[in-house]
């Protein structure tokens, strides 16, 4: 799975505005690590899995807005069979814009 996969995920997690979050340029890097710890992750056969890095700036001040973002971003990558985990790094906001 290529990091470009993610980024079109990603374009699935909206913000209160409507606009979705790469779209916003929020997402500051995205990236996908293979993860050893994932189960099965030493069995010969099972495909690899991965977990996802997230580094993004946080779209608001408000710590339960960006909570909820997060919790979107992370259902939204848990539910491709290949993510295993996600990491999720909230930068502080430069320019708020909800």
């Amino acid at each position: 799975m290529p990091d470009a996969d993610l980024l079109t995920l990603l374009r699935d997690c909206y913000l209160p505005a409507g606009r979705n979050i790469v779209d916003a340029r929020l997402v500051r890097c995205a990236t996908l690590t293979p993860d050893a710890d994932a189960p099965g992750a030493t069995i010969p056969g099972v495909p690899t899995r991965y977990l996802a890095h997230i580094e993004m700036y946080a779209p608001t001040r408000d710590e339960t807005a960006n909570a909820q973002l997060l919790a979107v971003i992370e259902n939204r990558l848990l539910g491709v069979e290949a993510i295993s985990r996600v990491q999720i790094t909230l930068l502080p906001a430069l320019f708020p814009i909800l």
